[in-house]
């Protein structure tokens, strides 16, 4: 991404398609004047108030009437990327906005690249860059509780839990210095054991902290990988329908009528599942079906959860019990019994003589379902901390923290070895900027780039 401090930017800030409104946004030292070239009040005026919202038309360069429009201004550093900034809102045609957007360019705008207003704003110190962040898990959140998470993230909550811990590292690398520079005043060994104390105490826990509850984070972010697996015609095509509420699979009589994965996302209290459907496990001398049995075995081996669906109608093959009672070791799946609605041939008695907890269901009336649900939702909320605050949300930030954590371990590796405070000072310095670099500090470009490169245009 290019560096255009003094430029004024502008995009449309609403998802392409027709719709009741389109903001245009724009910022920069010039957002008012460009804004106003082709901007038309029904009251005269000669340059709009902050935090005032004006109604008007904005016409072409023949004063030919576009679109009635609200124009708001705000001056910096009271807006989204602390510049001065103008939004204008018209109807959501497509047509309409890229006319009003082609018009500010004209007048001396130029295209914003993505994530370019909230790159500023990070910039412009309105933002940390662990808020700029949280931005697109928030625009991307699938469920109440990303949501919610993503919101916390942007209101600086992590940001202030770094902060925190940057502050300790920052404390104790004061005191080392001022042991080694002045060490006839203070004695190394009676802060020796204090700053162990502090970072293996509080300063490992917060960081250990982080880390467990990335995971986590990460589920809520991207959902709980569920793969629907069993033998042909147990009835796996018609619970992806069912669990997703539409007619995503094709369901018919005919053994092995799927042979790729179909996946779905689906919301259950809250908690996001990507739901796959996969080829029916059976002998088959196929090619296709084989192809789509081997996806089937490596999704099953990826996922978070196995939903095993037996047909309870049919006497299952021994080769289907031992595969149920392999993945009942495991942990890793819930048995569900289907086809209630029809006469059944005692496979939940089968399955509780070896020990293995069933779900007894009828996909075709909807019976036990609700139970499903609420078993697969017990099994994740089971491994799952109370406090979600404390979640770090992406894979870059724990890395970080990761570094810290282990620049943590030697420097109390290192008091305990008797070094002295030179070879310490290294590890709690670096530990010390890499939160500093969570936050912000001291990024590389390249790395900013990376970063606001996966925003949409126009946030």
């Amino acid at each position: 991404m290019n560096i255009r401090e003094n430029e004024t930017i502008a995009a449309i800030a609403t998802p392409v398609g027709r719709g009741g409104i389109g903001i245009i946004r724009v910022s920069g030292k010039e957002a008012v004047s460009i804004a106003m070239t082709y901007f038309r009040p029904v009251s005269n005026i000669e340059k709009p108030k902050s935090h005032r919202v004006y109604y008007g038309q904005f016409v072409s360069e023949n004063e030919e009437i576009l679109d009635e429009v609200i124009l708001f201004y705000m001056k910096g550093p009271r807006s989204y990327t602390a510049e001065d900034c103008v939004e204008i809102q018209s109807h959501a045609s497509p047509v309409v906005m890229r006319k009003i957007l082609d018009l500010l360019l004209s007048a001396g705008a130029s295209l914003a690249e993505p994530g370019e207003f909230t790159r500023r704003a990070f910039l412009n110190g309105r933002i940390d860059l662990s808020q700029a962040e949280a931005v697109i898990d928030l625009i991307n959140a699938r469920t109440t509780v990303s949501h919610e998470m993503a919101v916390s993230m942007v209101k600086g909550d992590l940001g202030k839990k770094i902060s925190t811990l940057r502050d300790h590292f920052k404390t104790l690398s004061m005191t080392m210095e001022a042991v080694l520079d002045f060490p006839d005043d203070v004695e190394e060994s009676l802060q020796s054991e204090s700053i162990r104390n502090t970072l293996d105490g509080e300063v490992r826990q917060g960081l250990e902290k982080l880390i467990a509850n990335f995971d986590d984070s990460d589920i809520f972010r991207n959902g709980i990988r569920v793969v629907i697996a069993g033998p042909p015609n147990s009835g796996k095509s018609s619970l992806m329908n069912r669990l997703s509420g539409q007619e995503r699979a094709i369901v018919t009589s005919v053994p092995g009528t799927t042979r790729d994965l179909i996946e779905e996302f689906i919301n259950i209290d809250g908690i996001p599942f990507q739901i796959t459907d996969t080829a029916g496990i059976r002998e088959t001398h196929d090619v296709v079906e084989k192809i789509g049995i081997e996806r089937t075995l490596s999704k099953m081996e990826a996922s978070d959860l196995i939903l095993f669906l037996v047909d309870g109608s049919v006497s299952p093959l021994e080769e289907t019990l031992n595969q149920i009672e392999e993945l009942h070791q495991t942990g890793q799946a819930m048995v569900l019994v289907n086809k209630q609605d029809l006469p059944q041939k005692g496979v939940v008695q089968l399955l509780e003589e070896r020990e293995i907890k069933s779900f007894p269901i009828s996909v075709k009336e909807g019976r036990g379902i609700d139970a499903v649900k609420e078993g697969i939702v017990s099994r994740i909320l089971d491994s799952m901390p109370e406090d979600r605050s404390a979640l770090v949300p992406n894979r870059r930030q724990v890395e970080l923290v990761r570094k810290a954590l282990n620049h943590v371990e030697n420097a109390v590796e290192a008091i305990d070895s008797g070094l002295s405070f030179d070879a310490i000072a290294i590890d709690i310095r670096s530990a010390m900027d890499q939160m500093g670099e969570i936050l912000g500090e001291g990024v590389r470009i390249d790395i900013l780039d990376e970063i606001f490169s996966n925003f949409c245009i126009g946030k």
